[in-house]
């Protein structure tokens, strides 16, 4: 095995680690935004591993990115959290990406959701349909 094959294997490993740590977080609207911040990162972790275009994977670093500054910020502006949220979910609909990456973001967004006070339906979540 090469080095590049056992980076690969030692990222989906490490991706795991994240998405189930970030699961176990106990999520509402009065966590820290630290806790959030470790959903997004989760959220950016499973995004690499989407089957889809690069120039998508691109621009939802972009909103994602958003999300980042805003939780790094005192005083996190949610109504931005959520467009960029909203913009990433309109991202994933267009590039109709199914499977269980998809189906664990979703999760993750929920999370995200819950701290914003709203759904995941009202962040644009309605993939329920591409998930298998």
């Amino acid at each position: 095995m090469n080095n590049r094959s056992m980076l690969s294997i030692g990222q989906q490993h490490a991706g795991r680690d994240i998405y189930n740590i970030v699961g176990d977080l106990n999520i509402n609207q009065n966590s820290p935004a630290e806790d959030v911040l470790k959903v997004i990162r989760a959220i950016q972790h499973k995004v690499g591993e989407l089957d889809i275009e690069e120039n998508g994977k691109r621009k939802i670093r972009s909103n994602l990115d958003n999300v980042v500054c805003e939780l790094e910020d005192k005083e996190p502006n949610k109504k931005s959290i959520a467009e960029s949220i909203k913009q990433t979910n309109e991202i994933l609909k267009e590039a109709k990406t199914t499977g269980k990456t998809l189906k664990d973001i979703g999760t993750l967004i929920g999370k995200t959701a819950t701290w914003l006070g709203t759904t995941d339906i009202n962040l644009g979540w309605i993939l329920e349909k591409y998930v298998k």
